[in-house]
């Protein structure tokens, strides 16, 4: 009888030492498969920077970068000049309103 649950241990024993090193094994895969698409997303992601530091320089290279910058400019000076061109009663009453929105019992 001893012997008999000496044995069973001994199995169990057996067959959870199996199941561990199976675990571990499909884990050690795992982990091999994650590493290898985490350096491939890596050198994807580097390739893709390169390229846009490359297109990048080109565009200072080629004054495009300055055109663009000369029409941000332009555009935000003639908002300003829009928005300098508003009277104070129309600005006071959008003030006003928006006072309203945020202070209900205003």
């Amino acid at each position: 009888m001893e012997q008999e649950i000496l044995n069973t241990v001994f199995e169990v024993e057996r067959e959870i030492r199996e199941m561990v090193a199976a675990e571990q094994q499909r884990t050690d895969g795992d982990l091999a498969a994650l590493r290898r698409e985490c350096a491939d997303l890596a050198a994807g992601e580097e390739a893709r920077l390169r390229e846009e530091l490359a297109a990048g320089v080109a565009a200072v290279e080629t004054g495009e970068a300055r055109r663009q910058a000369d029409a941000a400019v332009t555009e935000a000076e003639a908002r300003a000049g829009r928005l300098a061109g508003l009277g104070d009663d129309l600005l006071a009453g959008w003030v006003h309103q928006g006072i309203r929105t945020i202070l209900p019992g205003e």
